[in-house]
């Protein structure tokens, strides 16, 4: 994957990116909030999604039971850090699993 920049990576690899979209956390009860950016250059897994921040903060997302071999050499080689908010990781699996797939 070469010098590309780790968003470029996240994109080759088949994360999404989460910025902008509206969360709900706890299901669907309540008003939403906007996912916005985050610490550049971390990373996390919960409930089964895993997030990257990238180099500007922008949160891209996948189900954490399917990475790709591909991420421990990204967090080597970006020196990503752990303990990043994890965006639709307490929605009850509603964006990862029922709105991811039909993007």
């Amino acid at each position: 994957m070469g010098d590309k920049k780790l968003s470029h990576k996240m994109i080759d690899l088949g994360f999404f990116s989460a910025l902008g979209t509206i969360e709900h956390v706890g299901g669907n009860s309540g008003e939403g909030r906007y996912i916005r950016l985050g610490t550049p250059n971390t990373y996390d897994l919960n409930n089964g999604v895993a997030v990257v921040y990238d180099e500007v903060g922008r949160p891209w997302i996948m189900n954490g039971l399917h990475l790709p071999r591909e991420i421990d050499d990204i967090i080597s080689q970006h020196s990503l850090v752990r303990g990043a908010y994890v965006p639709h990781s307490n929605d009850g699996g509603r964006f990862v699993l029922k709105t991811m797939p039909r993007l």
